[in-house]
């Protein structure tokens, strides 16, 4: 199928997803009674219709190819079945668990779109987990996770490309849950718990650990739980296989869109020309940002438990991260997107829908439009004489403001607020 027709065909899924949303969102009394009364039927028929009937249509009535980093996990998976070591027999861009694990489907039905349908049942078991968790919460946590099903960057870069950042708000929603059984001498949990995390993921969830250490009231006697189990795993990967375990370090130096670098670059260029096969520094820069600024949030909330804030600094990360790093792009809207909706979106709000919407639908239709046309490096103000490469620019200068505000609205929860139950 043509690359247009399909993105003609997102843009139309798009907008019936977007009108579900309105009548969700009109709905608040239904939900709140099914929420009472009928809450796994509602999720179970969210599931089904939402995530299940879309997987089976695409890829196996229509007979699609999955997409996106779909064939480079599939690639992995198959080499973790056959006995293979990470790094050193296959390349492999995530933490040293993360080939094994998806490679679990792949012994059940040894096709890539085996792992769609895995990253789909992961995503549901999160947003279930989510959903236990804010039911007590809030009176429209059912809402909110039907909401959630008809997000269009959801739906598009989960069940259609296969994206796993979401799994970084499940290691998060883990830990938040851990804190709020064990409000005192959590550590110990919340430690195992983070590395395991790092050992399974992606070693960017490091992000969240200075901030976290700021929250923790024993930030030492977590560091040193993490260290019993990670410097192990260390020491036998680098007993196996050297340095090479540093190979998921190498993925962030390419320089990605939408974030600030990308937007302000044909300004910074016109005073520091940037060489984008030396662009490690330009990173680091970003990361001081990505770190600090989460880190800033929990000092100034320092005083409220780490299960006030978690979830806010969970989001704080890793849109400083969308923002500030250079090698971001707009797929990893979906590490936090579940989180935003839960904790920061209020839908009794029309600005908040509405960038929640505008965030969305900019993830979906910016990466295809940069891509589409060759993947421009603005490097000068002169490329803007092309209307399509000026359209694209504003996408992300939107893709940005949207991040940006959801920072402000993050502060303002995790720092202002005191934290009350939503209704």
């Amino acid at each position: 199928m043509p690359i247009l027709t399909i993105f003609y065909i997102k843009l139309f899924i798009n907008l019936g997803l977007t009108l579900g949303i309105v009548w969700t969102i009109s709905k608040t009394d239904l939900f709140f009674k099914w929420q009472q009364e009928n809450e796994k039927l509602v999720f179970g028929l969210g599931f089904v219709l939402l995530r299940l009937i879309p997987w089976i249509g695409i890829f196996l009535i229509i007979n699609e190819d999955p997409r996106g980093d779909i064939p480079f996990f599939f690639y992995k998976a198959e080499a973790a079945k056959a006995g293979g070591f990470v790094y050193r027999d296959f390349w492999s861009y995530h933490a040293p668990l993360y080939a094994y694990i998806i490679s679990i489907p792949v012994w059940i039905w040894h096709n890539s779109r085996a792992i769609v349908l895995f990253m789909v049942l992961m995503e549901s078991g999160i947003l279930w987990l989510t959903y236990q968790t804010y039911k007590k919460r809030s009176t429209r946590a059912l809402q909110l996770a039907i909401i959630y099903l008809m997000l269009p960057a959801a739906f598009m870069y989960i069940l259609v490309d296969g994206q796993e950042e979401v799994w970084f708000w499940g290691a998060a929603l883990l830990i938040w849950r851990y804190t709020l059984k064990q409000t005192v001498n959590y550590e110990v949990g919340a430690g195992i718990l983070y590395a395991l995390a790092l050992l399974t993921i992606k070693v960017t969830f490091i992000f969240l650990l200075p901030a976290l250490l700021i929250s923790v009231k024993k930030p030492v006697k977590m560091l040193l739980v993490m260290a019993a189990i990670g410097l192990p795993a260390v020491g036998f990967l680098y007993w196996q296989i050297g340095d090479l375990f540093l190979m998921p370090i190498q993925h962030t130096e390419q320089l990605m869109t939408p974030n600030l670098f990308s937007v302000s670059r044909p300004f910074v260029e016109m005073i520091f020309p940037i060489d984008e096969k030396k662009s490690t520094l330009i990173n680091w820069i970003g990361l001081l940002f990505t770190v600090f600024i989460p880190a800033y949030f929990a000092f100034k909330a320092r005083h409220k438990h780490v299960n006030q804030v978690l979830p806010g600094l969970f989001i704080a990360c890793f849109v400083c991260m969308m923002i500030f790093q250079a090698s971001a792009m707009g797929a990893y809207v979906i590490a936090y997107l579940m989180a935003l909706l839960f904790e920061i979106i209020d839908i009794r709000k029309t600005w908040h829908v509405a960038v929640l919407l505008a965030l969305n639908w900019l993830t979906v239709v910016q990466p295809f439009v940069w891509v589409y046309i060759k993947q421009p490096a603005y490097k000068s103000l002169v490329v803007f004489g092309d209307p399509s490469f000026l359209f694209e620019y504003i996408l992300q200068i939107l893709n940005v403001l949207c991040f940006l505000w959801i920072l402000r609205e993050t502060y303002r929860k995790v720092v202002l607020s005191e934290n009350l139950r939503p209704a």
